[in-house]
């Protein structure tokens, strides 16, 4: 009798330590993986602030391009008076 209660206590014991190892291995696998899933994200996130950095860089330059072809239009249009209409 004694030998089948050494017995069963070792393979509970067994088991035990099965389960245990398999959750810390699954919580360490899983840490690995959020910090992995943090630097990606991490990166996605540095390079759409650069996206938005130069799509400002080039709003800006559209309305200087804007505001400098109505100033030539504006200076085509006093020249054009000025030859053309005689000044009115």
């Amino acid at each position: 009798m004694e030998t089948i209660t050494i017995a069963l206590v070792l393979s509970i014991l067994g088991s035990v330590i099965s389960v245990l190892n398999l959750v810390f291995n699954r919580k360490d696998k899983s840490n690995a993986d959020t910090k992995d899933g943090s630097y990606k994200w991490g990166q996605i996130d540095a390079k759409l602030s650069n996206i938005e950095k130069t799509l400002e860089k080039i709003e800006d330059k559209l309305d200087g391009y804007d505001k400098e072809i109505e100033s030539k239009i504006e200076e085509a249009m006093t020249h054009h008076i000025k030859e053309y209409h005689k000044g009115e």
